[in-house]
């Protein structure tokens, strides 16, 4: 046989199989990453390794498989200062966002394109109100008013109507969002997969599963708790009834047929009360790998609780996630369980004297501790730290001495967004445009004061400004010498205007 022949076949076959190798490797790595992203589920955009922005990180892996791009390190690899060409792969889903131009955004990602080009922020979730807050027009009550909601508001409440959420924020320009923004509404529209665990919720009620718990309670703060609190008579398909609580059992970790590691033998049947599949006691060398894989979790003694759905307070979020390790308990809601089976008494009027801000554990923000009590009465909604709501996340916040003078949407200057929102705790005040606040301020000759947003202009002189304001003030200056040449640096210059924003 010649000789040469057996070597291009021997070539063939090493060229094949490496073929073969690189298509198994590409398979595997297309199967790690996402085929489908949820439509505005995976939170704000974000920057790429490769200086494009994404309108999350599920749609930035989707689009980037196999490339390597990672989130950038660098938090200015994505601003035009910086020398970003502020790239980006923004969808057109519709979820409007108000930037602190007082520009309406189609969604996240298109303002974040324009934070890029700009240094503009978010001012709010949901369309601009650009009618001063102070002017708007408010129902004087709701009687007749179509029932429309639940409504989520920019200020993170939910309400039952937009009627109501108008009449109670009369003056602070809260507008309708989209209803993923808030808390009991986020999961309204979710769809449900058929998943055969039975879910006990805070109301009493016996649902298929937590997901149809949560679609069915939208607006409503009912959340996940222990078959036994159902029904403490539950028979499961083998006959013994649920227990009651695990209150005087010994701790002895106890290894389930289902993986997890239980507290004792009465927690493993408290939990897996109801479960089709049966979970039964087996021996612990069969949890030993879990353990040891749930116990390199390191957490802190920072108080801040969470309860679990095993009706269970945790000091905080991570001592829950080690929970979630190490038994699958999931997160109920913010702040400390609650007695659930206890009946409160529920109050019938407020005294308007003693109005404090307070953050209910179902995300909302109310007047005062009644306030509380009154509105969501048999709901199980209790107090938690104000830093879990939005209009009160800044409350107690420690804010820097930086003068960086913002216009809020009570047309008042503030010397930074942090002063802003701590002043005005627990109401929706926003940034809006400076000219709304100087708007009644006189300026002697070329004195002006310029918004700080980075959008190069270069002049007739060859030298590029920040923004149109400033080339302004030089134009001011030189008496009309120096005029607009280009938008964009003079040694980059842009054709025509960017525009991201609907209106």
């Amino acid at each position: 046989m010649d000789s040469r022949l057996t070597c291009d076949r021997g070539i063939f076959l090493i060229v094949c199989l490496a073929g073969f190798l690189i298509s198994g490797i590409s398979a595997y790595r297309d199967s790690s990453c996402p085929r489908i992203c949820k439509e505005n589920a995976y939170g704000d955009p974000v920057c790429g390794s490769d200086g494009v922005i994404y309108p999350n990180i599920c749609e930035m892996r989707k689009k980037t498989c196999g490339k390597g791009v990672t989130l950038s390190s660098d938090p200015k690899a994505c601003k035009r200062s910086s020398g970003s060409k502020c790239d980006h792969k923004c969808g057109g889903e519709k979820d409007l966002v108000c930037g602190t131009d007082g520009r309406t955004y189609l969604n996240k990602c298109m303002l974040q394109v324009d934070i890029c080009r700009l240094g503009i922020g978010l001012s709010h979730l949901g369309p601009c109100n650009n009618i001063s807050a102070h002017r708007e027009n408010c129902p004087v009550d709701c009687k007749q008013a179509p029932l429309d909601g639940p409504i989520c508001g920019s200020d993170g409440n939910v309400y039952k109507s937009t009627c109501q959420m108008k009449l109670l924020t009369c003056g602070q320009g809260v507008v309708r969002t989209n209803k993923k923004y808030c808390q009991t509404t986020r999961h309204c529209r979710e769809s449900c997969w058929r998943n055969a665990k039975p879910a006990c919720g805070s109301d009493g009620k016996i649902y298929a599963n937590v997901c149809r718990m949560k679609a069915k309670n939208c607006g409503k703060h009912v959340f996940e708790v222990p078959m036994a609190y159902c029904s403490s008579q539950e028979r499961t398909s083998h006959g013994s009834s649920c227990p009651t609580g695990c209150k005087n059992e010994i701790e002895k970790p106890t290894c389930g047929s289902d993986g997890f590691i239980y507290r004792s033998e009465c927690e493993l049947k408290l939990l897996n009360c109801g479960n089709i599949r049966r979970v039964t006691k087996v021996d612990y060398e069969k949890c030993r790998a879990k353990v040891s894989k749930c116990l390199k979790i390191k957490c802190s003694n920072d108080r801040d609780p969470v309860c679990g759905t095993d009706a269970r307070t945790y000091t905080n979020q991570c001592q829950l996630n080690l929970a979630t390790c190490l038994k699958g308990v999931q997160f109920a809601h913010v702040g400390n369980c609650t007695k659930l089976k206890e009946q409160q008494a529920c109050p019938a009027k407020c005294d308007e004297e003693f109005d404090e801000p307070v953050c209910g554990s179902d995300g909302n923000v109310y007047k005062s501790i009644c306030h509380l009590k009154k509105e969501t009465c048999g709901q199980l909604v209790i107090e938690v730290p104000l830093h879990h709501c939005r209009t009160t996340a800044s409350c107690n916040e420690q804010c820097a001495e930086d003068k960086n003078f913002v216009c809020g949407s009570d047309n008042k200057l503030y010397k930074n967004e942090c002063e802003m929102r701590r002043t005005n705790c627990g109401k929706h005040v926003y940034v809006v445009p400076m000219k709304r606040c100087i708007s009644g301020f006189h300026f002697k000759g070329c004195q002006k004061i310029c918004p700080t947003y980075y959008d190069p202009v270069c002049g007739t002189d060859n030298m590029t400004y920040s923004n149109t304001c400033f080339l302004e003030i030089e134009n001011c200056r030189s008496r009309s010498l120096v005029t607009l040449k280009n938008m964009g640096t003079c040694s980059e210059p842009l054709n025509e205007i960017p525009k991201n924003y609907l209106y």
